[in-house]
């Protein structure tokens, strides 16, 4: 049996290893969950939350970075190197400080005092990390090389799927054009979506905030 990867139908924290399934051609189930199963689905899960994967098995595996990790070694996209394994975690933990810095503090905040604070994020914490992430990628675009080497690996997915879930309008208050400020990050979030296997991926699916991750989006 095929795994089965368990998720809502958005991007959102599964899309990393939907594309790493895919770039390394193997066989899944993407298990789609809807609102009005939801609640049902919930109570079976390890920590009542999603994504998960459902092995063949039965195990279930929790959380997205251990699931990212764990596809990325079956797809070939996680490195062999220990240090340039590093490497790559360095760029996903850089992630995770922009998404704590911009959306986290936001969450439970009413509509427009939602915006607001997003918008102050941007002008402050928020944006110093993204600059930090701008520094990060620009040598790699000179180079032509990757976050890990001269390979491509799942933080270059991890990447492209966080800033583009960022820009996707999907989070009220952060504008579409955000990368307009960020060069090296709009130049690299281009370079993976312009990727063949990629490109196909989301060729299959254009419709709402999957159109995003096509290039130039």
């Amino acid at each position: 049996m095929a795994p089965k990867l368990l998720y809502f139908a958005f991007a959102g924290r599964a899309e990393v290893a939907r594309l790493c399934f895919n770039i390394g051609n193997i066989e899944f189930e993407d298990v789609h969950i809807d609102g009005a199963s939801w609640p049902e689905e919930k109570a079976k899960l390890p920590f009542g939350q999603v994504p998960v994967l459902q092995l063949d098995d039965g195990r279930m595996l929790a959380q997205s970075g251990a699931i990212d990790r764990y596809v990325a070694k079956l797809a070939g996209l996680y490195p062999e190197d220990p240090l340039q394994a590093a490497f790559a975690d360095q760029a996903v933990f850089v992630l995770q400080d922009i998404w704590e810095a911009i959306l986290t503090p936001s969450w439970t905040l009413p509509a427009e005092e939602k915006i607001k604070a997003r918008q102050e994020a941007l002008a402050g914490k928020g944006g110093d990390k993204l600059k930090q992430l701008d520094k990060l990628v620009e040598p790699v675009q000179h180079s032509g090389g990757w976050l890990a080497g001269d390979k491509l690996s799942f933080a270059d997915l991890e990447v492209f799927v966080m800033i583009t879930n960022l820009i996707s309008g999907m989070f009220d208050g952060i504008p579409k054009d955000l990368l307009d400020a960020y060069p090296a990050i709009k130049a690299f979030r281009n370079r993976v979506a312009l990727l063949p296997a990629v490109k196909a991926y989301y060729d299959k699916d254009t419709t709402g905030k999957k159109a995003a991750f096509k290039p130039d989006a």
